[in-house]
């Protein structure tokens, strides 16, 4: 009698690990993670919805195209319609991503869809904080002169 409830223990945990495995092994992913706009166009055109996947710790494929170092992937999810304000388990949006991987660039085309640079984590952090805390100052750069040109999403700046 002892023995069925650890066994269904291993069961449920077995299960929940192969369902997290298969989540992070998803093609939306992998082409935001390492891939180009080619390979993320390809990877939604089954399902446009896994633009807003997540994966076992929240991050969206957003969050792992802002790490990516290709420009790409993450413009062709803005393009797509990913949310560039999503945040994963511990608060990050995909622009805290951007400035803890040292992207400029990707701070910038965030900035451009919308992304809140006040945005904070669950401890408090903003996107300029992360960006001085990995001494990404390029990243600290570009989001400090989007606040203090008053820089709005869709329009010149």
């Amino acid at each position: 009698m002892r023995i069925l409830p650890v066994i269904l223990v291993a069961v449920a945990v077995n299960c929940a690990a192969n369902e997290n495995a298969s989540i992070l092994e998803h093609p939306i992913l992998n082409a935001a993670r390492t891939g180009t706009a080619q390979e993320v166009v390809a990877a939604l055109e089954p399902d446009p919805g896994s633009r807003d996947i997540r994966t076992n710790v929240g991050s969206t494929p957003l969050h792992l195209a802002a790490a990516n170092a290709a420009p790409g992937a993450l413009k062709a999810l803005i393009a797509a319609g990913a949310d560039p304000n999503a945040r994963d388990h511990d608060g990050m949006t995909p622009l805290h991503v951007a400035a803890y991987s040292q992207n400029a660039a990707h701070a910038q085309l965030l900035l451009e869809a919308g992304a809140d640079p006040h945005a904070l984590t669950a401890t408090g952090r903003d996107p300029t904080s992360v960006a001085r805390k990995a001494m990404a100052y390029e990243v600290a750069g570009v989001i400090s002169l989007w606040l203090l040109k008053k820089c709005s999403p869709g329009k010149p700046c």
